[in-house]
C-alpha cells in the first residue's frame, strides 16, 4: 500500500482507489483546497483513480473551495469517481443536498459504510478500465 501524510490529509492507495482523509478539524478554505489538490495530484502521478474521501475530522469549508473541488480544472482533474464517507448525520444531509444541486461531472454517491463505499469504487474503476480497454 502507498501512503503519505500531508499537511492537510492522509492519502493512501489501496486495491486501486485513492483514499484520502482530512485532518482533525481541518478548515478548507480555497488557497487549502488547491494544497490538497496539488498533494493529491503528486502523489498519484497524474493517474486517474476512483477516490474514498473520509470528511469526518473536517471542521468547515468555504462555498469557494466547494466550488474548486467540484471544477475539472480543480478537485474533480484525476478522479473518475467519488465516495464521501461519514458517520455524523450533519455532514450527511449537506452533501447530499450538494451532491443533488451541483451534479458533479464524474459519479459521486455519500456513504456511511466504508465497506459499501469501497465496494462501489470498485465497480466505478472496472466499468472504467473496460470502457479504456474496449477504446484502445
Amino acid at each position: 500500500m502507498k501512503k503519505i501524510e500531508t499537511q492537510d490529509v492522509f492519502f493512501s492507495i489501496e486495491d486501486g482507489i485513492l483514499c484520502c482523509s482530512y485532518k482533525e478539524h481541518l478548515e478548507i478554505d480555497l488557497t487549502t483546497a488547491r494544497r490538497i489538490i496539488k498533494d493529491r495530484i503528486a502523489f498519484t502521478e497524474n493517474k486517474l483513480f476512483p477516490i474514498l474521501i473520509d470528511f469526518s475530522n473536517m471542521k468547515s469549508t468555504t462555498k469557494e473551495a466547494r466550488d474548486y473541488m467540484n471544477s475539472a480544472e480543480g478537485g474533480l482533474n484525476g478522479l473518475i469517481g467519488g465516495a464521501f464517507l461519514s458517520k455524523s448525520v450533519v455532514p450527511s444531509l449537506f452533501i447530499n443536498l450538494y451532491l443533488k444541486i451541483n451534479s458533479p461531472a464524474i459519479p459521486a454517491r455519500f456513504f456511511t459504510d466504508k465497506v459499501e463505499a469501497i465496494s462501489w469504487l470498485k465497480k466505478i474503476n472496472a466499468d472504467h478500465n473496460a470502457a479504456q480497454w474496449k477504446y484502445e
